[in-house]
């Protein structure tokens, strides 16, 4: 259900850029350094037709858009270095990540600049809040790293201050680096393998994440908006709110 809507939704967005392409557009050609003043009547016309045409796609767009998937006890906001928000949606990540290898995953990392909206309201969250959530087209991968990998990774969050990170990943930050990396309640061992869980575009090296490029990934094919989706609507099925995992901070400032 939820891939049909995704590719429903893509499709209509392509038609409306396609169709709306296609309408003639006047432009301005003067070279000047001067100030114009662009009169109401060189603004192009509405085509009637093509809006038309449009109308019946806009509203079953705006429809989809509308469908409530779920619904928050309160506003989770999106914070630095930790917050609510960061650990609903990387616990979401995780549990997926078990769900889709069959196995253990020892935590998992969204980057902070991969959200675009700074809270989850408190009420209905709609289909439409999850594409503004996050309007980027990142797959859930899986990747097996090295303990020093692990530390490099804090480091690098720590540096950003602070990213969503699951549950099973504490560390704190001190002068912009990690300290205290600890994973489960244990200790990082810099010798051991993790099998952790991130978006496709970190795992390419984005946002400067050139040290996870090494590792071959297990790359699940679930959009992570599609994961999103998916969990607001288990739980709102099974008469749940979403909220707080209520464990954090799972990262936090020390002073020196």
């Amino acid at each position: 259900m939820i891939a049909q809507r995704h590719f429903s939704f893509l499709t209509l967005a392509l038609f409306i850029l396609l169709v709306t392409g296609c309408t003639r557009v006047q432009h301005l050609a003067t070279v000047s350094s001067a100030n114009q003043t662009v009169e109401e009547a060189t603004h192009p016309e509405k085509d009637s037709a093509v809006l038309a045409l449009i109308e019946p796609y806009r509203i079953e767009m705006e429809a989809q858009m509308s469908e409530v998937i779920g619904i928050t006890e309160t506003a989770l906001p999106l914070q630095q270095p930790d917050g609510p928000m960061n650990r609903l949606v990387a616990d979401i990540m995780l549990d997926l990540a078990e769900e889709e290898s069959g196995g253990k995953v020892h935590f998992a990392i969204q980057n902070f600049g991969g959200l675009r909206i700074n809270s989850l309201p408190e009420g209905e969250i709609t289909l439409g809040t999850m594409y503004e959530l996050m309007p980027f087209e990142n797959y859930l991968v899986i990747l097996e790293i090295s303990g020093k990998t692990v530390a490099q990774f804090c480091d690098l969050i720590a540096a950003n201050g602070g990213w969503p990170v699951s549950r099973g990943l504490n560390f704190s930050i001190s002068d912009s680096h990690a300290t205290d990396i600890a994973i489960d309640g244990s200790a990082l061992d810099m010798q051991a393998t993790y099998t952790i869980a991130t978006n496709d575009y970190l795992a390419d090296g984005g946002d400067n994440c050139y040290f996870l490029t090494e590792y071959e990934q297990n790359n699940t094919g679930v959009l992570i908006r599609d994961a999103f989706i998916q969990h607001f609507q288990r739980e709102s099925e099974r008469g749940h709110t979403l909220s707080d995992p209520g464990d954090g901070p799972r990262i936090n400032y020390v002073e020196n």
